[in-house]
């Protein structure tokens, strides 16, 4: 049975089961707790125990103080419930609580779909894993190439498998360089995370994620935190793109509306430069009346073009991604 874990000061909950150190239950829940190398060496994972009994489960080199470890003072990453527990812990409540970090990966895999997007998989070493927000972006770099900075395409929950989605951009050093050198065990310099393109936890509002192209990549990292995070209320899709072949993670959008009740995608085959990319026409696509899209959180993702087409709305939320030059028509 599932050990019950509450945090303070904010007062989330997250159960944790088996072995989980409290670090890894509350991460893959969603929650931004705060930690640097998840391996028992820095201590910046410290949290004190209030109340409920813990377990240590793996060896750590950082030293706490017999006055910390009389006062309860434990490390999320090195221990795991007992029973239900209560954590007074660190945690992150938004992109300023992230500090930046710079580490070197190595490419697990890469996978070029269609010829003009290249699907890449980068593994961090375990000592040194990336901390982020869903939604965020990293400078990527290889030895003697530009440095390029591209959204994470994947959930703060596994810290140790980043994804992206990289658009081929004739001219661009970096771009070229994963499309015809890049390969499996290379290695890749991270620096960051940068961004407030990120998830208003606290707003309860439902969710409205407009994506163009590779723009998919950022909507996907945030759409998986909000499932980590149990979302309950409605989450909306709409993934636009020149063709239907373009959507190269079309089945990944329909097994998550399969699984979910409350959750709507949108596939589109549209021209920025046409009357289809509007605010407008998605409101009526979404069945959303005008007049309660307050109601409402938007996100929205894509090319310098496709964003502006709706930038005049308040409160909604953006990121420009790196796009071919005629991607957009524009």
């Amino acid at each position: 049975m599932p050990s019950n874990i509450k945090i303070l000061p904010s007062g989330r909950t997250f159960p944790s089961e088996g072995n989980s150190t409290l670090l890894e239950a509350g991460l893959g829940a969603g929650l931004a707790l705060g930690y640097g190398c998840s391996n028992g060496n820095c201590g910046e994972c410290v949290a004190r125990v209030v109340s409920g009994e813990v377990r240590k489960v793996r060896h750590h080199d950082y030293m706490i103080s017999r006055e910390m470890r009389n006062s309860g003072y434990v490390l999320m990453c090195c221990n795991t419930a007992v029973t239900d527990v209560v954590l007074e812990a660190p945690e992150a409540h938004g992109s300023d609580g992230i500090p930046r970090q710079e580490i070197t990966a190595r490419v697990r895999n890469i996978q070029i779909v269609n010829g003009d997007v290249a699907l890449l998989h980068l593994k961090t070493p375990r000592a040194r894993r990336l901390r982020f927000l869903a939604g965020q972006q990293v400078q990527l770099a290889c030895e003697g190439i530009q440095p390029a900075v591209y959204p994470i395409g994947s959930c703060p929950c596994d810290d140790m498998n980043l994804h992206f989605q990289l658009p081929r951009l004739p001219g661009d050093a970096f771009s070229e360089h994963v499309f015809t050198h890049l390969a499996r065990g290379d290695l890749v310099d991270i620096a960051g995370p940068e961004g407030d393109f990120v998830l208003d936890e606290s707003s309860g509002r439902p969710l409205v994620f407009i994506a163009w192209t590779t723009g998919f990549a950022p909507v996907r990292s945030l759409i998986e935190h909000a499932m980590a995070l149990a979302f309950t209320g409605s989450m909306q899709l709409v993934w636009m793109t020149p063709d239907k072949q373009d959507r190269y993670q079309d089945n990944l959008c329909r097994s998550w509306q399969d699984a979910f009740d409350n959750f709507y995608y949108l596939p589109l085959d549209a021209d920025p430069r046409d009357r289809s990319v509007s605010t407008g026409s998605i409101l009526e696509l979404l069945n959303i009346d005008p007049a309660d899209m307050h109601s409402y959180a938007f996100y929205v993702a894509g090319d310098r073009a496709f964003t502006g087409a709706f930038r005049h709305n308040p409160g909604w939320s953006f990121m420009t991604t790196p796009q071919a030059p005629d991607s957009s028509g524009a």
